[in-house]
C-alpha cells in the first residue's frame, strides 16, 4: 500500500521544537445566531449634508476623541497640567484617561510628586477643576501602574489563572478504576513551560507563586478506528536533527530538541510518514523558551 505523507514545513530558523499530533475525534458546533433588522431608509433631505459638514467642522462634546495622559514617575507640575489640559481643549480633544504609572522614568521636574502624597492629590484635584471647567471627561485607573488586576497582596488562588490538563484513553462500557494522569502544576504561559518573573523592580530570584485545583473530569466517545499517535507508528525524518515519535507526542511541552536550520534557500521540516492513510485532526506545534514560542 502507498506510504502517505505528512510533512511539516517550517522557516529557516534555529528553534526548539516538541510537537504533538492528536487523532481524537472531537466535534464542537458552534451555533451563530445572527439577527439583522432591515431599517427603511430615504434619500437625506436637502438640508442634510450642510449639517453633516457642520458636524465635522465644529463637532459636539460626545464625538471628540479621548486621549492617554500619563502621569510618568512623578514628574508632574501644575503649570505642566494647565499646559497640557488648555492644548487638549484648543486643539478638540473632548477629555482624557488619567493614568499614573512609572517606567523607570529619569526625573526632569525640580520635585517629584509621589502617587498619593498631599502634594500628588493636590496636583490631582488642580486637575479634575481645570479639566471640568474647560468642559474635559476625566476618567483615571483605579491604582497606579498596571497594577489593577494584580499585586503581592493578591493570593495566588484569586490571581489570574491558566487551564491545564491531561489526557487517557480507557475502555468504554466497563467500570474503571484508576488514578487519573496529573495535569502540570507549573506556574508559567502553558501546560508544563515554566514561567519567570518580569517587569520593573521584580528581581528574577523572587519565587513564582503556586497555586493548583482540579476544575472538572471530561470524558467523551472517540470512533473505534481513532488511534492514538502511538498506536500509529510513523515513521519521523527530518531536515535535521534527532527526533524520536514518544517525545514528540508524549504532551511534554517543556522538554525540547535543538532544530538545526536548514542551509540558505531549503526549507527545514520534520515528516511523518504512515504506511495507511491516515486522518489528522490537530496538529500542535511548541517552540522553545519560556513563553512558548521562541523566547
Amino acid at each position: 500500500m502507498k506510504s502517505i505523507k505528512l510533512i511539516i514545513k517550517m522557516m529557516n530558523t534555529k528553534i526548539g521544537i516538541n510537537s504533538k499530533i492528536r487523532t481524537g475525534m472531537k466535534l464542537i458546533l458552534l451555533f451563530v445566531v445572527v439577527s439583522i433588522i432591515l431599517v427603511k431608509c430615504g434619500a437625506p433631505s436637502a438640508d442634510y449634508w450642510p449639517d453633516i459638514e457642520a458636524g465635522f467642522q465644529n463637532p459636539p462634546q460626545s464625538a471628540k476623541p479621548r486621549v492617554w495622559w500619563h502621569w510618568m514617575n512623578g514628574n508632574i507640575t501644575k503649570e505642566g497640567i494647565k499646559a497640557d489640559l488648555e492644548w487638549m481643549h484648543r486643539i478638540g480633544i473632548g477629555g482624557f484617561q488619567n493614568f499614573d504609572a512609572s517606567l523607570a522614568t529619569p526625573q526632569i521636574v525640580e520635585k517629584r510628586l509621589i502617587y498619593m502624597t498631599p502634594e500628588w492629590k493636590d496636583a490631582f484635584l488642580y486637575t479634575t477643576r481645570l479639566a471640568d471647567s474647560l468642559r474635559l471627561e476625566m476618567a483615571i485607573a483605579g491604582s497606579p501602574g498596571w497594577s489593577e488586576s494584580g499585586g503581592p497582596w493578591v493570593p495566588p488562588s484569586q490571581a489570574m489563572k491558566k487551564y491545564v490538563w491531561s489526557e487517557i484513553r480507557i475502555t468504554g462500557g466497563q467500570p474503571f478504576s484508576g488514578k487519573l494522569p496529573q495535569p502540570p502544576s507549573t506556574t508559567g504561559s502553558f501546560q508544563n513551560i515554566s514561567g519567570f518573573r518580569r517587569g520593573f523592580g521584580i528581581t528574577a530570584d523572587e519565587p513564582l507563586p503556586d497555586f493548583y485545583a482540579d476544575a472538572a473530569v471530561i470524558a467523551f466517545r472517540i470512533p473505534e478506528n481513532d488511534l492514538s499517535m502511538i498506536d500509529l507508528q510513523p515513521a519521523i525524518t527530518s531536515s535535521g536533527g534527532q527526533f524520536d515519535l514518544r517525545s514528540l507526542v508524549d504532551g511534554d511541552v517543556a522538554q525540547s530538541t535543538l532544530f538545526p536550520a536548514a542551509p540558505a534557500g531549503e526549507k527545514s521540516w520534520v515528516q511523518f510518514e504512515f504506511t495507511n492513510s491516515t486522518k489528522i485532526h490537530a496538529l500542535t506545534l511548541v517552540t522553545g523558551g519560556a513563553t512558548g514560542r521562541g523566547y
